[in-house]
């Protein structure tokens, strides 16, 4: 049986950069542009996949780079933003999250996910006011978000308006009524209340929950 040839250029090269992961990134298309053209849009794909990969095994800094050389060919790839605030917010770098998951918020204002996560971003340094809009603004664009509600309820609930906090976990729960850390943040909120066998019934429907999930 004849082998099947894979005659795409950024293919192939993409094959290869895969089978010699220990060779450094800027070498492999350093060679690659000594023997071929180039073009822009296929140094992004490369560099799009290679942070792709990066990211999906946990080498975050090396994802960094790759989503880096992106943006230095095309500053407003809002995928590349995207990926690059995320791969922050894993190295624990909220105010690079923020400037990169800002800049997708402006190039695209539907973006749900941008805001979530630029809402987590602002939670992680207790910018408390500017994570409700941005969890808020996610919900509008997406009003079955579970994570928006739950992440709007850990805000209020850092803020001790725990009625607000358990409105926003009882939603949560209501779009997805397995989300066990909702109920026991509603736990949580209600022994901040005082309400102690409140808050046992929750803990008590986590358990459960958990329980069904196994």
């Amino acid at each position: 049986m004849a082998l099947k040839i894979e005659t795409n250029g950024v293919s192939v090269f993409l094959k290869t950069m895969a089978l010699n992961s220990k060779k450094v990134l800027d070498s492999l298309i350093d060679s690659y542009n000594r023997v071929t053209q180039l073009n822009p849009e296929d140094a992004t794909e490369m560099y799009m996949k290679m942070g792709n990969s990066q990211r999906k095994k946990g080498s975050y800094e090396d994802a960094l780079k790759s989503f880096n050389k992106v943006l230095d060919a095309s500053p407003n790839n809002a995928d590349a933003l995207f990926k690059l605030g995320r791969t922050s917010l894993d190295l624990g770098n909220p105010d690079d999250a923020i400037e990169s998951l800002k800049r997708v918020t402006m190039l695209n204002g539907k973006n749900a996910r941008a805001f979530f996560y630029l809402g987590s971003a602002y939670f992680m340094i207790d910018e408390n006011i500017k994570a409700l809009t941005a969890f808020q603004e996610a919900i509008k664009l997406d009003p079955d978000y579970a994570e928006a509600y739950y992440k709007l309820g850990l805000v209020h609930d850092g803020m001790s308006e725990f009625d607000r906090a358990i409105e926003s976990y009882e939603k949560a729960i209501s779009i997805n009524p397995r989300y066990v850390k909702a109920y026991q943040s509603i736990g949580l909120a209600y022994e901040g209340k005082g309400m102690r066998e409140e808050a046992v019934k929750y803990f008590k429907k986590a358990l459960e929950k958990e329980e069904k999930i196994r």
